[in-house]
């Protein structure tokens, strides 16, 4: 297998939907209308739509015995290179029980597994001194703030997405130990709040005092890429349908390294990962509909053309 392009840490999870008519009251029950299980995980997610959509890429994650190989299967089907994939003994794979009501309220239920102890872990780190570009998500801050260390004396262009853990496994001191190591930061808009707290910024531009880039995701009003030739606001690529956003930040992301492993601009790479999530939110699940690089490319064209 060739060297990696990228290498992206984050989580390996099983995800389970499940669909209520209503939440039920504490010590209640109700039925459930449907249960599906999906593959899942920011890490695991990101790297096989990237790989997919032909950009050589590496996963570095956490998993139990337990991990179906169908899932392993999948994965290296679509070119992951799962050599960092690690099985550890005594856990079971992180694994999200998603309930959500006919409202579409939601709440998530997350076992860790072996990524609640990464802090335990010596950091692996031979897909990372290959790979170009390391992409840091979610999982335990000391043991990546040793990883964002080590890949700065490598040179490496490293980018950090902590999702959603920013609000609750992350803190201002890890926050602040970390970003000064990294070349790009992605947030969506709540995450970019709490980042900016933790660095005491009142402007996400003065975010670019310690990173080089700041892509901001918002959603269906598209994207705002921060960078020092300025601020740039992307649109959003419209979906034919929306069924489930379950994923879509981490399929942007594939497909904005997709745009830059073929030497796209940040503000080009942007619209691509528009794109590749426009597709994914097309149906349920997180890796059910992954496109290729074609039709992620023609869906981005105006928006590319406009730029």
């Amino acid at each position: 297998m060739a060297s990696p392009y990228l290498c992206v840490y984050g989580h390996t999870a099983l995800d389970y939907i499940i669909s209520l008519e209503r939440l039920p009251e504490p010590n209640t029950s109700v039925d459930v209308a449907e249960k599906k299980r999906f593959y899942g995980g920011t890490g695991a997610n990101m790297a096989t739509i990237a790989a997919a959509l032909g950009v050589p890429t590496a996963l570095c994650s956490y998993v139990g015995k337990d991990m179906p190989y169908e899932f392993r299967s999948f994965m290296e089907e679509k070119g992951v290179d799962l050599r960092e994939l690690v099985v550890v003994d005594g856990y079971e794979t992180p694994t999200v029980w998603i309930v959500s009501d006919s409202l579409h309220n939601q709440i998530a239920y997350v076992y860790q597994g072996p990524m609640r102890d990464m802090d335990r872990f010596e950091p692996r780190m031979d897909a990372a001194r290959e790979a170009q570009v390391v992409h840091i998500c979610t999982g335990r801050p000391s043991y990546y703030v040793r990883v964002m260390s080590q890949c700065r004396e490598l040179g490496k262009h490293l980018s950090f997405d902590p999702s959603q853990e920013i609000h609750h496994i992350w803190g201002r001191e890890t926050f602040r130990k970390a970003l000064p190591l990294c070349n790009t930061l992605f947030a969506n808009e709540n995450e970019l709040r709490v980042a900016m707290g933790y660095m005491d910024a009142t402007k996400p531009e003065e975010l670019l005092e310690a990173v080089d880039l700041l892509v901001n995701t918002r959603g269906s009003k598209g994207s705002v890429v921060y960078c020092p030739d300025g601020i740039y606001q992307i649109p959003a690529v419209k979906p034919s349908r929306i069924v489930d956003t379950t994923g879509a930040g981490d399929a942007f992301r594939a497909g904005f390294y997709a745009g830059r492993f073929r030497g796209y601009s940040a503000r080009e790479c942007a619209a691509l990962g528009s794109s590749a999530a426009s597709f994914v939110i097309e149906s349920v699940g997180s890796v059910t509909n992954i496109p290729d690089w074609d039709v992620v490319l023609e869906r981005a064209e105006p928006i590319l053309q406009g730029l």
